[in-house]
């Protein structure tokens, strides 16, 4: 379920969705995921070679997540935690991903982590 929706930017939004599940006896595992699919835009790369290579590797859009979580909390506290979750990550991971800088390097880095899984060919001993 959709707890919250946070615009940044025309392009940018972040979804924070409850999947809250039940752990054991009368204890739950309260979980936030919030994630932010990022579009690839020419601009964010050298040039419109590697900016094409990198539609093709990745798509138009690449995502952002993080998991919010904690273990073992009682049912009358769920409703807290999952408050105190939501707002750790807007003072914290949530200022980062307003600022200016933050779609052009997120991109990027997740480009360079799919240029280094690529397979290598590898030479043959003989």
């Amino acid at each position: 379920m959709i707890i919250e929706a946070i615009t940044l930017s025309p392009t940018l939004c972040v979804t924070l969705l409850d999947q809250t599940r039940h752990y054991f006896g009368g204890y739950f595992h309260v979980k936030v995921l919030a994630y932010c699919d990022v579009p690839l835009e020419g601009r964010y790369f050298e040039n419109n070679a590697e900016f094409c290579d990198a539609v093709v590797k990745m798509g138009t859009s690449v995502r952002f997540e993080r998991i919010l979580e904690k273990m073992a909390v009682p049912e009358p506290e769920i409703e807290s935690v999952r408050s105190q979750l939501m707002q750790a990550f807007h003072e914290t991971t949530g200022t980062y991903l307003s600022t200016a800088e933050f779609a052009p390097r997120f991109v990027r880095s997740e480009y360079q982590k799919r240029i280094k899984k690529s397979p290598q060919i590898r030479s043959l001993r003989a």
